[in-house]
């Protein structure tokens, strides 16, 4: 079985990924005839609506408590009690009580908006270095002029597994503008998918806004779609201004991911994750929590 490596901040250690339906993944990732059947019939949307219609039927409540064992998820960090969710979609929209995600107030640190795998590219000219392989530039990926103002800064990558807190907030006090859509598939953001070299955050349905933020100077915040994500929800999606912190958002179920990028000489990555995504390993952060300070 393949295994992952994953940097942990809080033990300073390298651990392996724990991937969800791992079986089925190495499966549809790791063999020839899945491959073929991910890009046949995956990718698109009606498979994924119909995987998330199941997910919210009352018949999924069964998965809730085995999704809880197999993934150790801290029910004592739940807003709500177990036995309150209708569905396995609704679980996993969870909030958490306000204690468990304390969010970095310092206005110089950088914080990540989700819990999730984080790995830093800097950009060279448009071109953001491979993601496990693959590099695509930032007009692939935005497919709007504004890719341009952000040659030379950072793109921050931030994975979401299905074992993960699947809410999202904005890094600092800003000003958003409206959401951007760009239509696209759903392939899995799976790290084996990622590691097929997949062209997920290119092709991938996604949507964007420009954060005009208090510290950070112009942020963008993008959100990637994938297989089984019946919703990218934004709670904003006209745009406003907004807190450091606040949520912006949710993802439904499945794996997904959250992008950043920032313009050259705003923020310092700290050290631990510049380290590793040097390596290619990804970061554990959670929401919140300070990744990197201002320049």
């Amino acid at each position: 079985m393949t295994e992952i490596p994953l940097y942990n901040r809080q033990t300073r250690q390298i651990e392996p990924e724990v991937i969800y339906q791992q079986a089925v993944m190495e499966f549809f990732f790791g063999t020839r005839p899945g491959l073929l059947l991910s890009e046949l019939l995956l990718k698109h949307r009606w498979v994924t609506e119909l995987y998330a219609r199941q997910m919210r039927s009352p018949k999924s409540r069964a998965r809730i408590s085995e999704f809880i064992e197999r993934y150790q998820i801290k029910v004592d960090e739940l807003e709500r009690p177990v036995d309150s969710f209708k569905c396995f979609n609704d679980f996993f929209i969870r909030k958490l009580k306000p204690e468990a995600r304390p969010i970095d107030r310092e206005p110089s640190h950088l914080i990540a908006p989700a819990d999730s795998r984080l790995i830093v590219s800097e950009l060279r000219r448009e071109t953001i270095l491979p993601v496990k392989g693959r590099s695509f530039t930032l007009r692939e990926l935005l497919r709007d002029g504004i890719a341009d103002q952000f040659t030379d800064g950072l793109c921050l990558i931030f994975r979401l597994a299905p074992v993960d807190y699947h809410r999202y907030c904005y890094v600092d006090d800003c000003t958003q503008s409206p959401v951007t859509v760009i239509n696209g598939y759903y392939r899995s953001v799976n790290p084996l998918a990622l590691w097929k070299m997949l062209p997920v955050f290119t092709e991938n349905q996604r949507e964007f806004c420009v954060l005009h933020t208090k510290n950070f100077g112009e942020v963008i915040h993008l959100d990637v779609g994938a297989t089984n994500v019946g919703r990218i929800v934004q709670h904003h999606r006209e745009g406003g201004s907004f807190s450091r912190g606040e949520e912006k958002g949710y993802f439904e179920f499945g794996g997904s991911t959250s992008i950043l990028l920032l313009k050259a000489g705003v923020a310092q990555i700290d050290a631990d994750i510049a380290e590793h995504s040097a390596k290619g390993i990804e970061t554990i952060v959670r929401y919140g929590e300070r990744i990197g300070q201002q320049c």
